[in-house]
């Protein structure tokens, strides 16, 4: 996608107030923006680097993720379909993943490496992502959802290179952006959508919510079909696969039309080796190092990772707190308010929910300027649900890694700890949700 380059909002003398700032320019941002582009909400992007960019590659979407998309906008589910990767084997049409022995079970006559433990299935409301004409499961490269985000948005939306610093109410009810390029910028009001590191998260909640490290990294690989194929067979890489195990898990599954396999190798470091420096995201790692970490797994599935591996471990961090997501004017969403791990697959598209939720109260402020009425309403409504995902999420990163107490290696226990989970994230009734921040507005 050709980068839009401009420094300032369009200038329209016909109307009264100043657009919604909108900080950050990727999933959440554009999501957001979207969604008031379609209720003739003014807005503007600020985005600190020179193009749009998001950094990783696959990246899951269940049945509540798909259906924001739709709600945010029709065009913008239509968008995503059209490069959207699902299980190819239409027998799990509506299963999530199938979760497998990563490494043989620790007891005589046990499982296998590679077993199967079971699959993992919307067994409640499968026909919700198939009237949206998708499946339980959908995967998509990141940046061919930024691609189909940001075609929805016109070409003057964006302003690159605008590294966002501060802000401050002025008298008139307005506020003033302060970038560190030294200029400014004036809106009516703030979202902070500048992810896991956000600036905004400061002005809003103050220094003692930040995002920590939760003793997990990853490894990461995307591995071309005709790799993953002769290394798992046809149905294990053409089909979203978990492999738990003994302190860590290993997540397969197609992307960009099953023309790769992204592969994805957590490790939970034993707590009394935890050594990451907290001010570093990513460190430099060997495919010796990937080796040793995951000795003992399924051979097939470690030889091909540490083939394609990029030679760096990825921290996981998320960002658990109780406090508000707004203060005056200034709102936060997606990451910058409530960052978790991926292990429930769930993290961009809470950030799809609430960009629905804050773009239709943003919507019916008009011009009376209330804008901390919806903010509070959008708090009262998302916070919960949000910051139990991040609870959540990392508790199911334990049972994939027989590490969370009283479930350890239980294969029924793990299932009814992960459906328990699923089902609450899948299932929410968004349109409801957003009634009663409406009623409390």
């Amino acid at each position: 996608m050709s980068p839009v380059v401009t420094t300032s909002p369009p200038s329209h003398q016909y109307h009264t107030t100043p657009p919604i700032a909108i900080i950050g320019g990727g999933l959440a941002g554009l999501a957001l923006a979207v969604g008031l582009r379609k209720h003739g909400v003014r807005f503007h992007i600020y985005e600190a680097v020179a193009a749009l960019a998001e950094i990783g590659a696959g990246i899951a979407f269940g049945p509540n993720s798909t259906r924001a998309l739709s709600l945010i906008d029709p065009g913008l589910i239509e968008a995503y379909k059209k490069h959207a990767t699902f299980n190819e084997n239409r027998e799990h049409d509506d299963t999530f993943m199938s979760l497998r022995w990563g490494m043989d079970e620790r007891k005589e006559a046990g499982a296998k490496a590679g077993d199967l433990m079971f699959h993992l299935a919307d067994i409640w409301y499968p026909e919700g992502a198939r009237k949206l004409g998708v499946r339980t499961r959908s995967c998509i490269h990141r940046a061919r959802l930024l691609d189909a985000l940001a075609g929805l948005l016109p070409a003057d939306a964006i302003s690159f290179g605008k590294s966002f610093e501060s802000v401050e109410e002025s008298s008139d009810g307005t506020v003033m952006l302060h970038f560190a390029d030294g200029t400014t910028a004036t809106a009516s009001a703030v979202v902070g959508c500048d992810g896991i590191k956000s600036k905004a998260q400061k002005i809003v909640c103050g220094p003692s919510v930040q995002a920590s490290w939760v003793g997990e990294y990853v490894w990461r690989a995307m591995v071309p079909k005709v790799e993953a194929e002769k290394a798992l067979g046809v149905e294990l890489a053409r089909n979203g696969q978990i492999y738990c195990g003994y302190g860590a898990y290993i997540v397969t599954y197609p992307v960009e039309h099953g023309d790769f396999t992204n592969m994805a190798a957590v490790y939970h470091e034993p707590g009394d080796a935890r050594s990451w420096d907290q001010g570093e995201w990513t460190t430099p790692a060997t495919r010796d190092e990937f080796g040793k970490e995951f000795a003992g797994w399924h051979p097939p599935l470690v030889d091909v990772i540490k083939r394609h591996c990029m030679l760096d471990r990825w921290a996981m961090f998320n960002v658990e707190h109780s406090a508000a997501y707004y203060k005056g004017r200034v709102c936060l969403l997606g990451d910058s308010a409530h960052a978790s791990t991926p292990h429930l697959g769930a993290g961009a598209g809470m950030a799809m929910e609430d960009a629905f939720i804050l773009s239709n109260l943003l919507a019916t402020v008009g011009e009376a300027g209330r804008y901390e009425d919806a903010f509070r309403a959008f708090d009262s409504v998302r916070r919960p649900r949000t910051q139990k995902l991040v609870e959540r999420s990392r508790f199911a990163g334990l049972v994939n890694e027989f590490l969370l107490p009283g479930i350890g290696d239980d294969v029924g226990l793990i299932k009814k700890h992960l459906e328990d989970s699923y089902k609450w994230v899948w299932h929410e009734d968004l349109e409801a949700q957003l009634e009663k921040a409406k009623k409390l507005m």
